[in-house]
């Protein structure tokens, strides 16, 4: 019986000494009891000791654990809100969209018809027709041939000064013979004919820097002050390019805008950019491809001035070619030539890629 008693000691610290054990002596017997009470008290003091860590010890683990998990929080909060701006999600996208399109036509198409209220032999010859052309793609040229056919006489002639510009053919003070709306309703489109003027895309991309936001003139452009920040806000705080303003006024160099309007394609938010940057197959052809049109030309193209006059008036003939079907092209002060790097030019030829798919056939015409 001692030595089980001793074996449960040594399995069992909480067993309390055996009491029914013979006593061999007193001096064995108080020993024993010496040891017992030492093995007692030591383990009472490790269970005092070491209960508290088993407790305790993780909890630097569970702070260090919930320190790196706030600060992977942050991290990855870090990197979805630069996704979110490099990519918007769709609410967010679709928020801006709405709102842009709030301030914006329905189209950049016009539906023209001749005026109601004047029936003189020029109106009298006119007929209804949707018209369109891209910012930066000869427009002014355009709606000044436009002018001389549908009111009878020169654009010059008027000595006008806008705004409202010439491109705004709602301007009853201006275009007095037609009425013209932004196309909203695309369901009458084959029963009218139409005209689409369109432009190299990449000679179209960089004759708008060269008008709107360049940096490469020493006097400002009055649309510096509009576009340049149009551009850069729509491109979004994800975007590390800043405007220079050295010249005294906001501008980009032609790798940053470049660079921004590959970044705004890259967001898939280029169907908000202004006209002048819209890609075109976003633009004329955005309701109805160009294969739908009765004609698509580009301003040089040697038979475009016939085919406009075809378009709009009765009696035109838009098979005639000869010299008088050229349209006058209208050009700026900045026609200069630009030096591309490989990067540039591989910018260009990713954002225009679209372009060219659709209308590629007309260009070469």
């Amino acid at each position: 019986m001692g030595a089980l008693g001793q074996r449960r000691v040594g399995d069992n610290i909480s067993v309390t000494a055996n009491t029914t054990a013979p006593i061999l002596g007193g001096r064995r017997s108080s020993a024993s009891t010496i040891s017992k009470l030492a093995l007692l008290a030591i383990g009472t003091l490790v269970m005092i000791v070491a209960v508290p860590m088993l407790y305790n010890m993780p909890t630097p683990d569970l702070q260090t654990s919930s320190a790196q998990k706030q600060k992977n929080d942050v991290t990855v909060k870090k990197d979805t809100n630069v996704a979110a701006s490099e990519y918007e999600s769709p609410k967010r996208e679709e928020g801006d969209a709405k709102t842009n399109q709030k301030a914006a036509e329905p189209s950049i198409a016009w539906e023209v018809v001749p005026a109601a209220d004047h029936m003189d032999a020029t109106i009298a010859e006119l007929k209804p027709a949707t018209l369109c052309t891209c910012a930066k793609c000869g427009s002014t040229s355009l709606w000044e041939e436009l002018f001389a056919i549908v009111e009878g006489k020169s654009f010059k002639s008027m000595n006008y000064t806008g705004p409202p510009w010439i491109h705004t053919l709602s301007n009853k003070k201006l275009w007095t013979n037609i009425e013209a709306k932004r196309k909203t309703d695309w369901s009458n489109f084959k029963d009218q004919d139409s005209f689409a003027l369109i432009r190299d895309p990449k000679e179209r991309i960089v004759s708008a820097w060269k008008s709107k936001v360049t940096c490469d003139t020493d006097k400002e452009i009055p649309d510096h002050r509009i576009f340049v920040p149009q551009l850069l806000n729509l491109v979004g705080p994800s975007s590390n390019i800043t405007a220079r303003t050295d010249k005294g006024f906001p501008c980009l160099d032609l790798s940053d805008y470049l660079a921004v309007l590959s970044q705004i394609h890259g967001q898939g938010r280029e169907g908000l950019l202004n006209s002048h940057f819209l890609p075109q197959h976003l633009g004329c052809f955005k309701d109805v491809p160009p294969s739908m049109w009765t004609v698509v030309t580009t301003i040089s193209g040697p038979n475009a001035l016939c085919s406009l006059k075809s378009v709009v008036s009765k009696s035109a003939n838009m098979s005639n070619t000869d010299d008088g079907c050229q349209i006058m092209i209208k050009t700026h002060n900045y026609t200069r030539n630009v030096d591309l790097s490989r990067a540039d030019e591989d910018i260009l030829d990713r954002i225009t890629i679209k372009e060219y798919e659709m209308l590629r056939k007309y260009l070469d015409a």
